[in-house]
């Protein structure tokens, strides 16, 4: 028999399958900001060319002095995880398999394992959760172009990809074997995965000037193409020792489906010597994307494959999942505030900024897991070749998980900036403690 992959690294293999395969492994998307918003938040930066993601009007307050075209290095490029509130339930996992592989079970090992194994796999159903993503921009992009008669604009190219494993849970069955014993059971791995190619062009412009402020507006348009997939993974099936690897990659190219979309984004910026606020909306016309259809003719199918089929039709005939799934990319509207002082301390040029951002509605990722997030933040700017920025921040979810984050971030030799986030909850992982959720970004941009 050909041994198992452990379902921790089963779930790491989708997850660079499914970018591999699509060519893309998401910059503003609900799950991971990027940039030096890890840290900062959904802030507009004249030290970080990225935040023009999340505000539109920011390209013409990033480019205000400069003239022609500037573009970006590398990235930013980031990726993230986050996991249920459950201890040890990839270990969990592993070890019912390998009790549903053993058919020589007597009456009363088969009795523990049910004990054992059913409020698991209850808690698993509500808690049970593994979610990956990864995000990187092509590289030199963002790209901006200013003229002083005609305005601001910007070109993205952006590649995303999610995927998401939970359990569908269902009562340990003791199957009798003439003198032995074995359990069966219908609970599954539910398996969700979107990857992502955006390709959007933006304007921006000051609208409005004061001796001290002034206000920039932006637009922007979007061109989506997402590749949304979702499978059914029958724990008990695992057990026929077929390549698991290749038997999930089959399901997943089956219930596959690729749509493509356009979505508007708009924002404001009122910009003074001290301090900035904005207003930036997302997705305005809340696009549409179908998911792939769940297989609903197992006749052709055999192995692994067949009793994914069967598992996954029954959860379809519960009303556990969908057959077929619709994601609306629904709007999301956002303030954000900044303010900040010259420091002689850190040089000339120094300063010390307070920031914040917050969502004002939530807001859900292609999987249908909801994000709103807040995060308040402090920055030092400092007249250093090395070093010249420094980031620390506090971010909340307020709908969803609403699991809270830190975060750090720094700039190295001005253009490289690292930014890191994870959370204030922890959950024993692979016999060692780790956060429920961490995010990493990193990038090498032009600064303004």
């Amino acid at each position: 028999m050909t041994p198992k992959l452990p379902l921790l690294r089963l779930c790491k293999l989708c997850a660079i399958s499914v970018c591999l395969l699509s060519f893309a492994c998401v910059a503003r998307d609900p799950f991971q900001i990027t940039g030096g918003g890890l840290s900062k938040g959904k802030i507009s930066s004249a030290t970080d060319a990225s935040s023009s993601f999340h505000n539109p009007a920011a390209a013409s307050y990033l480019m205000a002095g400069e003239s022609g075209l500037r573009y970006n290095f590398i990235g930013p490029l980031g990726a993230g995880y986050e996991v249920g509130k459950i201890d040890s339930l990839v270990d969990e996992l592993d070890e019912l398999l390998d009790i549903l592989e053993d058919d020589e079970l007597n009456a009363q090992a088969a009795l523990d394992a049910k004990d054992r194994f059913d409020p698991f796999l209850a808690d698993a159903a509500v808690n049970g959760l593994l979610k990956v993503g990864g995000s990187t921009s092509v590289p030199f992009f963002p790209m901006f172009y200013h003229s002083n008669s005609l305005g601001t604009f910007t070109a993205e190219a952006n590649f995303y990809g999610l995927i998401r494993s939970t359990v569908l849970d269902d009562e340990i069955d003791i199957v009798a074997l003439n003198d032995s014993f074995k359990i069966n059971t219908s609970a599954a791995l539910y398996v969700k995965s979107a990857v992502k190619a955006n390709l959007a062009l933006g304007y921006s412009r000051p609208i409005y000037k004061r001796a001290d402020a002034m206000l920039y507006a932006g637009l922007k348009l979007n061109v989506s193409q997402y590749k949304l997939g979702k499978n059914v993974v029958s724990l008990a099936g695992l057990e026929d020792g077929e390549n698991i690897g290749d038997a999930i990659e089959d399901d997943y190219e089956a219930n596959q489906n690729s749509a493509t979309n356009v979505s508007l984004d708009a924002g404001l910026l009122w910009v003074s010597e001290h301090y900035s606020v904005g207003l930036s909306l997302q997705d305005i016309n809340e696009p549409e994307y179908e998911f792939g259809f769940i297989n609903d003719n197992c006749t052709a199918l055999t192995g692994l494959s067949l009793d994914n089929c069967f598992v996954a039709q029954e959860a379809v005939a519960q009303g556990r999942i969908k057959a077929d799934e619709v994601h609306i990319a629904n709007a999301l509207a956002t303030i954000e505030a900044s303010t900040w002082i010259g420091v002689p301390l850190f040089g000339k040029g120094g300063k010390f900024g307070l920031h914040a951002s917050v969502d004002l509605n939530d807001k859900n990722d292609a999987l249908g897991d909801v994000y709103q997030w807040a995060s308040v933040s402090t920055s030092a700017q400092l007249n250093s070749w090395f070093i010249p920025e420094l980031r620390l921040g506090y971010s909340q979810n307020l709908s969803g998980t609403e699991l809270s984050y830190y975060s750090f971030g720094v700039t190295f030799f001005k253009h490289a900036d690292l930014d890191i986030r994870w959370s204030d909850e922890t959950v024993r992982i692979d016999d060692s403690s780790g956060p429920r959720s961490a995010y990493f970004s990193f990038a090498i941009q032009t600064k303004f």
